[in-house]
């Protein structure tokens, strides 16, 4: 069972390794197509919204590390913290994006469509695997008490 869930949790992490390459490959095909339209600022705005998405995904893997090691009973107290450290990394990435976006008007607000675009890739390369691992822990009963995410490779 251990190592059906270890492999699960590894097909989650290549899927978020897939995301970060993309999203680094989409960076330099909008930097030269946004410079070949002579605009080479949002290219770096997008670069710079999908650094942002990157390090938000990283944050949160090991923010989840911290905060659960997968022995978590229901009732604890965890969602507190993890709702504290999410509000205030989404802010703080909310605060970036918008201070880019009025400062560097009217291209600073690629930043988003970077950010947008990460997140999308995000969903689209991890979700599958992790509805595989949600799943597969529900259908045994363990709830959040199974291997949690101690098990993946990042």
């Amino acid at each position: 069972m251990i190592v059906a869930l270890d492999a699960q949790w590894s097909a989650v992490a290549r899927g978020y390794r897939f995301a970060l390459i993309f999203a680094a490959l989409a960076g330099v095909v909008a930097v030269v197509a946004t410079a070949l339209t002579g605009h080479w600022l949002a290219g770096i705005f997008i670069c710079v919204g999908l650094g942002l998405g990157g390090w938000n995904s990283r944050r949160l893997w090991t923010d989840t590390l911290k905060l659960t090691d997968g022995t978590a009973e229901a009732g604890e107290k965890w969602r507190g913290p993890a709702v504290g450290a999410s509000a205030r990394r989404l802010g703080l990435i909310t605060l970036l994006g918008f201070l880019i976006a009025l400062a560097y008007r009217p291209l600073g607000w690629t930043v988003f469509l970077g950010l947008l675009v990460f997140q999308v890739v995000m969903v689209a390369t991890v979700a599958p695997p992790l509805k595989r691992v949600i799943k597969g822990q529900s259908i045994k009963g363990q709830g959040v008490k199974g291997q949690g995410i101690k098990g993946a490779a990042a």
